[in-house]
């Protein structure tokens, strides 16, 4: 299976090689509060202390869609739509 990077388009052959990448991004943006782009819409979903290690369903406050996200640490492993 292969894995998208939903920032860039960049596409990576395993998780961890995506997660790796992620980070890159995270570092670069340089906001400090995480966040999580929608894959619906496209639009930032900041995220509060609750969900620094958080593993479920996630709703988009623009769109209503919902995706299933894993978050580590801050730093997003997996984020699926439905």
């Amino acid at each position: 299976m292969r894995y998208k990077c939903f920032s860039c388009g960049a596409e990576f052959d395993d998780i961890e090689q995506l997660a790796s990448h992620k980070r890159r991004h995270q570092v670069a943006s340089g906001t400090g509060s995480p966040s999580v782009t929608c894959l619906g819409c496209g639009k930032i979903i900041p995220l509060d202390g609750s969900k620094v290690n958080y593993s479920g369903p996630l709703t988009c406050p623009h769109c209503q869609r919902t995706m299933k996200v894993v978050i580590e640490g801050g730093d997003i492993v997996v984020a699926r739509l439905g």
